[in-house]
Order: C-alpha cells, then structure tokens, then sequence
C-alpha cells in the first residue's frame, strides 16, 4: 500500500560545476520496479561531494542539476512495483555511493563490483541523498543494524567503508605495523580498525591537532609530514602496510623510505598526478602497489556488524540540510577535525522551486 508522502521536498541542489549548492523544494521520487523509497535521517558530508560541486571530476553539463551525497541513512517509506525481496517498510537502510553496476562482468561476478566499468554511483549518475527523500536499489540498498546510530553511522557508509575494504586488501596481521598517511575522517577509522585487527599503527600527518586526535585514537607512533617523516617512521619499525588518504603525490618520497620489504601499500586519496616509482625499488622491495575504491555490498554488511560490535568513536559533526555547501566549504579549508553530516532533524530554511522537468 502506498504511503502518504508530500509531492515536494527539500533538497541542496548542485545547479552546475562549480556552482554552490542551494536549497530547493523539488519532486518526491516515485520508486519503480526493483526500487525503494527512503525519507532520510542522516547523510555523511564527503570530500567526494567537494569535488563534485567544484567541477574536479569533469562530469558531463547535462549530470546537472544534481543532488550530491552517498552517505545517508534513513527509514524505507515505499516499494516500488514488482519489487521482491524489498526491506520491509520503516526498515532502517544505507544509500551508499555504490548506485548499481552491470551484475554480469568478471569483477562483479568475482567479488569486485566497486571496479565493474559499468557501475553508477549515487551523488553522480544519479540524485544523492543531499535530500529528505532519494530512491535506492533493492539489490544495492543495506540494511542498518540495529546497533548503528543513523548520525555517526552514516560516514560509515563511505569514509569508514574505504577504509575497511582497502585493509582488508592487505596482508595484515595481528602484529603488522600499518602506516597511515593523512589522519583525517578517513585515516581515523583506519586507525580504530588497524587497532581492533590488532596492528600497531603509525601515522604521518602534517597538522599537530589531527596527530594529536591519532594519538587519542591509539596511534603507536605520530609523525608530522615532512622530509623526514619516511626515515622516522623506518625508525619506529617500519611499515608493513601503508594507506595513503592524502590526496598529494607528494607522499611518494616518504612511502618510499618508510615500508619495510614485501609491504602492502593502498592507494585511497583522489591524486591525479604520477609519482616517481622506480622499478628496481619495487623489484628489490618485493613490495605490492594497488588502489582500492570504497567497499562492495558485502564488505559493508561485514563492516557494519563489526561497527555494531566494535563502535568507531570517531568525532562526527553534525549540520542541517540547509548548511550543506557550508559544510562542503569547512572541507575545503581543511578545518572538519572527524567528519561532517548532516542531520534531517536539524530542520530547513526556506527554499526556491524546482519542477521534476528541471532535473532531467
């Protein structure tokens, strides 16, 4: 049966690259077959939403308007037709950045879906959760388990997420030294992760109050950015994994000095520019270079019940929906300690009007 819903809802609209985001009243969705309905609780503010608003990842003119966000949490208000297997209307899920992928290619039919070329992320190809309502993908859509606040589990979502999926990638054991590059939201829960998984953990950061906030999270070892953070961290033991959440080329040269032999090291930071990566190093080194991008459905089921079990207490801020672009503007200068998001409670300003026609 559907549920009474209003025909409008507010939303931070993103109108072109580059432009700020402005709150509007535009149309409720209406799910189709395979779809559900969410009225959000929460959404995560993420530094993916800073470069999408700024136009640095080159999205097509006609992508906009867009509504941004892929970190949000909300209750199931309706299903789609022809709609099996559908959370049960008012269950708690996630909309994560994962929209869909083509089901049917290698990696998504070996466990690697977040490379399938085929996939469409929420916040891109299709309107995010920057809104009271947005439409999710039975299939892609994840049940929140009951132990998961909707406000400081919604970064879980994605920020939390990459940093699950890109340890779970490594070689790491109880014991491992993992270095951490850059101890912000990301670089946080790697740390509270590491810990949990029972690795001593070593961070490189160039602002004291971020290595400070390591320190409170278990860092073993805190090192401000530099040229010669690589050699003291070598040091303090080495590195047998390295993530690197910072989004420089620039932290080559300290990855470099810093990694033991045979070391895992993840790329997770959005950095566009090469690095100088000698071949006979990574041949005498026997080490192992790989990306790693956000997480896979079951990752995140995964991550969840260990979040649930094990509580992140990583520092999460909270904003209402129409404190969106200035939330996304406190990223851009550098000055969010944990994370950002935003709160569906917190209530709205008034907003401008935007036809169902304007957003195709």
């Amino acid at each position: 049966m559907r549920q009474a819903l209003p025909d409008v809802m507010k939303a931070a609209l993103c109108r072109a690259p580059g432009a700020a985001l402005e709150l509007h009243d535009i149309p409720v969705p209406t799910p189709g077959p395979g779809q559900v309905l969410v009225k959000l609780e929460s959404c995560g503010v993420c530094h993916s939403d800073l470069h999408l608003r700024d136009g640095d990842e080159n999205l097509p003119e006609e992508f906009y308007p867009l509504v941004l966000g892929h970190e949000g949490i909300g209750h199931v208000v309706q299903v789609g037709p022809d709609t099996p297997c559908a959370p049960a209307i008012g269950r708690r899920v996630g909309l994560p950045w994962l929209y869909d992928t083509c089901l049917a290619c290698k990696p998504c039919r070996t466990g690697f879906e977040t490379f399938c070329p085929d996939q469409t992320a929420r916040g891109v190809q299709h309107h995010g959760a920057f809104a009271e309502y947005a439409l999710s993908e039975v299939i892609f859509t994840v049940e929140i388990p009951d132990g998961i606040d909707p406000i400081t589990g919604a970064p879980l979502l994605c920020a939390g997420l990459t940093a699950w999926s890109a340890l779970r990638k490594t070689r790491l054991e109880a014991g491992s030294n993992v270095m951490i590059i850059g101890a912000g939201g990301l670089g946080q829960y790697a740390i509270l992760i590491a810990k949990a998984r029972g690795a001593r953990v070593l961070v490189v950061d160039q602002d004291e109050a971020k290595l400070a906030s390591a320190r409170q999270l278990g860092a073993d070892v805190t090192v401000a950015a530099g040229p010669d953070a690589g050699a003291r961290i070598k040091q303090s033991g080495g590195a047998d994994v390295t993530l690197n959440f910072a989004p420089s080329p620039a932290v080559w040269t300290t990855i470099e000095a810093a990694v033991n032999p045979m070391s895992d090291i993840v790329a997770v930071a959005l950095v566009h520019d090469p690095v100088d990566l000698s071949m006979m190093w990574l041949i005498d080194g026997g080490h192992r270079v790989f990306g790693s991008s956000v997480g896979t459905r079951q990752e995140m089921i995964d991550f969840l019940n260990f979040a649930a079990a094990h509580p992140l207490n990583v520092d999460v801020q909270t904003v209402p929906l129409s404190q969106a672009n200035a939330a996304l503007d406190q990223l851009a200068q550098g000055t969010v300690g944990g994370r950002l998001c935003i709160d569906f409670s917190r209530g709205t300003h008034r907003a401008g009007r935007i036809t169902k026609g304007d957003l195709e």
